[in-house]
């Protein structure tokens, strides 16, 4: 079922928003509120994902709310190049997936980005993540690129990444 379904018959009164953020340093809060648990904000970061009309919420099995997101929706924290050349990436939140190479960018302040859950959610490579692409990584008369499986992959600047 899509989000914008659930809303559809939902009670008088009754609404999908919240005031629940994160911050750009990946900090939960409701209103003013510090949300510190660890089990709490890991659940959150991997249910991060968007509505139908763009906007992002937390999304899991049983329902989902708007909330607003600073920064990437997703870190990468770690990266696996498999010996086929595939990129297995380990999400914010303990999500698992493969990168879409085609995604890859890099914003203003030269950090590492790509696009995840099927594109609708951008994701920030964090430093341990980007060290552990270092054997992948060259560069030439065009410019840096990631040798991915035998592709040489070059990620245009894309301004503002997220």
């Amino acid at each position: 079922m899509e989000p914008a379904d659930l809303l559809r018959g939902q009670p008088e009164g009754r609404t999908r928003e919240t005031a629940i953020r994160r911050d750009a340093a990946g900090r939960w809060w409701n209103g003013a509120d510090r949300i510190a648990h660890p089990n709490l904000t890991r659940s959150f970061d991997g249910w991060v994902d968007r509505a139908e009309d763009g906007r992002f919420c937390l999304s899991n099995d049983i329902n989902w709310a708007y909330v607003a997101i600073e920064g990437p929706a997703y870190f990468v924290r770690s990266a696996r190049v498999e010996p086929s050349g595939a990129v297995e990436l380990e999400l914010s939140g303990g999500r698992q997936e493969r990168l879409r190479a085609v995604t890859l960018r890099h914003g203003a302040d030269g950090a590492l980005w790509c696009d995840v859950r099927d594109g609708r959610c951008p994701a920030r490579f964090d430093t341990h993540a980007v060290a552990q692409l270092a054997g992948v990584v060259g560069e030439d008369a065009r410019g840096v690129y990631l040798d991915l499986g035998g592709e040489r992959v070059y990620p245009p600047s894309a301004g503002r990444a997220g």
